[in-house]
């Protein structure tokens, strides 16, 4: 149902500016009961919106909070490593790389790490939507001679493969496997292969 929430309001405002009958009788056409029951529906779907965004708030809080943690522990355990080597001349700076360096590597930062996996997963799925769109408008200016089935069927297919990238292993993301296919292909075509 359509709720027309500025008659509405303006029913309620004609009924408290002039409260007279034929006002309340305006009112009352406005406000019928599927009106109260539609804007009642909305109030629960709104709360319950409200209460997802809550809950993501909180998480992201959560993970804020961890990667402030990791970021304070990283940065003291720097800061006490520069304390104890005296870096009076360049052979000693060389030390006190190798030492920092060496124990921000050895540094456990979950919060970070999942963070990093977060930001790399959507960058991955921006690239897979570049890739079909530029797909999509190569096929769509001529430039791939395919039917508009076959171009569809790649496209929801790269489209797709974004489900998957959270939990695809690293390898997955390396083009060794597209360039050996590609060299194979272009041995075929060399060979007349069309297929």
């Amino acid at each position: 149902m359509t709720i027309d929430y500025q008659a509405l309001r303006d029913a309620a405002v004609a009924v408290e500016t002039e409260p007279m009958h034929q006002n309340f009788v305006a009112f009352r056409m406005a406000f019928t009961p599927s009106v109260a029951l539609a804007l009642l529906d909305e109030i629960k779907r709104l709360e319950d919106t409200n209460i997802d965004a809550m809950c993501r708030i909180a998480e992201l809080e959560t993970n804020l909070a961890a990667l402030v943690a990791e970021n304070a522990g990283l940065k003291h355990a720097m800061a006490v490593t520069l304390e104890h080597v005296s870096v009076t001349d360049a052979g000693q700076a060389g030390v006190a790389a190798m030492i920092i360096n060496d124990a921000l590597h050895h540094s456990e930062t979950p919060a970070t790490d999942a963070f990093l996996a977060e930001v790399k997963t959507e960058a991955r799925k921006e690239g897979a939507y570049f890739v079909a769109n530029r797909m999509l408008a190569a096929w769509e200016a001529g430039f791939i001679d395919d039917t508009a089935k076959n171009a569809a069927d790649i496209a929801r297919m790269i489209l797709t493969s974004t489900e998957f990238m959270a939990n695809a292993p690293e390898g997955d993301f390396d083009r060794s496997f597209s360039d050996g296919v590609l060299e194979d292909i272009a041995a075929q075509l060399r060979k007349g292969g069309n297929q």
